[in-house]
């Protein structure tokens, strides 16, 4: 599909969440609570509620402000009518009290109310009221909520650069007053909206650091957080198998610690890892799987007042209809969607939905329509500054205009969509979060090693102080000799330990490099793979729809869309062939034979009338193999020679044999008893052209015989 792999980006579903100095707002289920029946929670609520109405009633200022604030507690998430209740009367016990601390408190907890709703217009209002008081007023914990609150809101309506400058400011002010849990929450919602600015590899320090402290804090939600953003990165990266991984220990976490909203997200996230891993393998069953996923993540996000999550699910589900080929019914799936995000003035989801409509209009081939959506995504997308989906809307604009014949807006965002997709080519932050992976795999066992090593070395010292101890009277040439020998046996090891890391670390460096080498391979595969090949396959299904709809047309009409689908199916096992041999850097006899045999197997049910034989003969070693050059050209020269000979011979019998002698001799033989050619005369055409050019690519002699009539030769030797 042209425009696969568009990507709902989770805002908010990374574990950003609303922060209160002393008391985490969110954290009021947990997972011992689920356990409990309906009545026992409702009587220790009810309890909970009477004890903290006295402490109203008949507490100081500022018992009062921390318990009308618990109070709501109690009711959110069930109660909202409730909740709402007794903010408004904490505001107005401030005002009725002219202190500043309540009233403030108040309205930040209101806007929180309106973000969780949506309501963002109403949200910006509540923060601009209360800092208007609080922006003189120095109280470090109603400065860190306004910071922390009003970048999680910036975040969810896609600014992510404001959400980063409130988050900066919340994590400072953290870290001048030393309070080391909400430094430790900031951190993981700078590096989060670092990330979504494209800055994924300088996040990749600040979620080391927030690591390092969760640690130090014996925080496992935490480190969830760090785990779920982890996953984030390594999406942007399309390391979906990886991503999957970490969103998968971040759900294990949340459910175990997190609020119904965090558990939520987690569940979307896991969820969407499977529709793109479905998308990526054209796995219907696991499509499906995800789907169901969705369908249910948007009755548990609705029966929980999650908006966001509702909007959200709602587009994956559009997204897995566009997988299925359903364009029309994805569009009809987006619509309340916009409708519902035009509404909440979401303009995260805004950007994300006008993206995938403008594809499905495209994928539907009417172009103006997604002209329309896609323009109408791109100012979204600008602002956001995301420079994976900066990518997707260039190249779809591109691909749009030249449809449309608008050939200098189509070259004009041709040339944006490469400068965007440079900024997503970045192997210091694949090598980077790789390094941080294994070092976050392996710090336990490193721990265990450092203790051993520690014990041996308290047991090594107090033998060497019952040495000094026993021999203490010995001669002190003695000693000294003995010294002597000591350290000149500890340097000789040093040496030898030197020169065994330095051998280790050229072995590593060889090893990386093939790595990557390797990963570009994959990379390059898997692109002709998804493109190429899925356009291909379009092709053929758009032939059969002709074909069937051209049913009582000319019977030559008819025959040429036969031949035209016949040669894309050839083209395609063409590719498939190619990406056979670029996914490995050698290429067993066992697996060219293998090879060679389905090609024969194909050849002979086209003709059946001639008789193929393959012959494979080895007198080297067992571990005889082909570099991936060497093993692809000789595959094509056997096509060439083969094809030549059911196309122009008109041979009975098609002979090929394959014989290895020693690890770099190697001899393959392709013979027909057709009628020949005369070898003088005949003038080259492009297939014996080609197989001589292979041939001298791999350093390898071909000759080619042929007798009129004796049929054809074509020998190839090393």
């Amino acid at each position: 599909m042209a425009f696969k792999g568009l990507k709902n980006k989770k805002i908010g579903l990374f574990y950003v969440f609303f922060y209160s100095a002393k008391i985490m707002m969110f954290r009021i289920l947990i997972a011992t609570f689920c356990l409990l029946s309906f009545q026992v929670k409702a009587q220790i609520n009810q309890n909970k509620v009477d004890s903290l109405k006295t402490v109203i009633a008949q507490s100081k200022a500022e018992d009062k402000t921390e318990a009308y604030v618990r109070l709501i507690e109690v009711f959110e998430y069930k109660e909202n009518d409730s909740a709402d209740y007794y903010t408004r009367k904490l505001i107005q016990y401030g005002k009725r009290t002219k202190q500043l601390k309540p009233e403030i408190r108040g309205l930040l907890i209101k806007a929180k109310f309106f973000i969780q709703t949506s309501t963002y217009d109403s949200a910006h209002y509540y923060y601009k009221k209360a800092w208007a008081q609080l922006e003189s007023f120095e109280d470090y914990q109603l400065k860190s909520i306004y910071y922390g609150d009003q970048g999680v809101l910036n975040f969810y309506q896609g600014d992510f650069k404001q959400a980063l400058e409130n988050f900066s400011n919340a994590l400072e002010l953290a870290k001048s007053n030393k309070k080391k849990d909400d430094v430790l929450t900031f951190l993981n919602n700078k590096a989060l909206a670092m990330s979504y600015l494209g800055q994924a590899e300088a996040s990749i320090d600040v979620h080391e650091e927030a690591i390092n402290l969760a640690k130090e804090l014996k925080d496992s939600t935490a480190l969830g957080r760090s785990l779920n953003n982890l996953g984030l990165i390594y999406e942007d990266m399309d390391a979906l198998e990886k991503a999957l991984e970490f969103y998968e220990k971040a759900l294990v976490i949340k459910e175990k610690h997190g609020t119904p909203q965090d558990i939520l997200n987690g569940k979307y996230n896991v969820a969407n890892m499977h529709r793109e891993l479905a998308e990526d393998i054209q796995d219907t069953v696991m499509l499906n799987k995800s789907e169901a996923e969705f369908e249910n993540l948007i009755l548990e996000a609705e029966k929980e007042n999650y908006g966001k999550l509702v909007l959200f699910a709602k587009t994956a589900l559009a997204q897995v209809a566009t997988s299925k080929g359903q364009f029309e019914r994805a569009i009809e799936l987006y619509k309340p969607v916009i409708d519902g995000a035009l509404a909440q003035k979401d303009n995260q989801t805004l950007r994300v939905v006008y993206l995938n409509v403008g594809s499905n209009y495209f994928e539907l081939e009417n172009y103006q329509q997604a002209k329309y959506y896609l323009e109408l995504a791109e100012p979204f997308i600008v602002q956001a500054e995301n420079p994976s989906d900066s990518a997707k809307l260039y190249k779809n604009l591109a691909k749009t205009y030249y449809e449309l014949g608008e050939f200098k807006k189509a070259y004009e965002y041709s040339n944006n969509y490469q400068k965007a997709s440079k900024t997503l080519i970045d192997e210091d932050l694949q090598e980077k979060i790789t390094d941080f992976e294994v070092k976050y795999e392996t710090e336990k066992k490193e721990n265990q090693i450092l203790e051993q090593r520690a014990q041996l070395a308290e047991k090594d010292l107090e033998v060497r102080r019952k040495n000094a101890f026993i021999y203490g009277s010995l001669a002190l040439a003695f000693v000294l000799g003995l010294l002597g020998y000591l350290i000149y046996s500890r340097q000789k090891l040093k040496n030898s330990q030197l020169q065994k890391e330095h051998e280790l670390q050229v072995a590593l460096a060889k090893i990386e490099t093939q790595n990557r080498l390797q990963e570009q391979r994959l990379r390059i595969s898997r692109d002709l793979h998804d493109n190429i090949g899925s356009q291909l396959t379009f092709i053929i299904s758009s032939i059969d729809n002709l074909k069937y709809r051209l049913k009582d047309a000319d019977s030559v009409i008819l025959d040429k869309l036969s031949s035209i689908s016949a040669f894309t199916s050839t083209t395609i096992n063409e590719l498939r062939d190619t990406i056979w041999a670029m996914n490995k850097e050698k290429i067993s006899v066992e697996d060219l034979q293998t090879r060679i045999s389905n090609f024969i197997e194909r050849a002979q049910s086209s003709k059946d009338e001639v008789q193929f034989s393959f012959s494979y003969k080895n007198e080297g070693p067992d571990n005889f193999a082909f570099t991936a050059i060497e093993g692809v050209n000789i595959y094509r020269i056997i096509q060439e020679a083969v094809n030549n000979a059911l196309k122009y011979a008109q041979a009975q019998h098609i002979n090929v044999s394959l014989f290895t002698r020693d690890s770099a001799t190697y001899r393959v033989s392709i013979v027909d008893d057709g009628k020949g050619f005369d070898m003088l005369n005949a003038s080259l055409g492009n297939g014996l052209a080609n197989m001589k050019k292979r041939a001298q690519d791999i350093n390898a002699k071909i000759e080619i015989s042929s007798n009129q009539p004796g049929g054809t030769k074509v020998l190839l030797e090393s």
